[in-house]
């Protein structure tokens, strides 16, 4: 897995804007440095895999998108809408899917 310094430090740094979590109040929740956090933020410091995964598992963050960054949709909506997608359960995610298709106009089920 090739994480870069700065697509793990941007995403890190606009999940926890998005969450309104302060440096501080996120360094304590990993319970890692406020040094090293800014570190990550700046992009002077690789995450461990045991940080990578606390992170993408405390922001229902997409690892993929984190590590391959230049396939993203870097559409900020979009983004939100995934990671609530993430938190929905099979009924939810069966009326969002409907909902979309009926957006869209079409009705093609996988």
């Amino acid at each position: 897995m090739a994480i870069k310094p700065q697509s793990f430090g941007t995403a890190l740094k606009n999940a926890r804007k998005e969450s309104r979590f302060t440096q501080a109040e996120l360094a304590e929740k990993l319970d890692i440095s406020l040094s090293y956090l800014k570190d990550l933020e700046y992009f002077r410091s690789l995450p461990s895999l045991e940080l990578f995964v606390n992170v993408i598992e405390l922001f229902n963050l997409s690892a993929d998108e984190v590590i391959h960054p230049e396939n993203n949709k870097n559409n900020s909506t979009y983004q939100k809408i995934e990671r609530l997608l993430h938190r929905c359960n099979e009924t939810q995610l069966s009326v969002i899917l409907a909902t979309t298709e009926a957006i869209i106009g079409t009705t093609q089920h996988e």
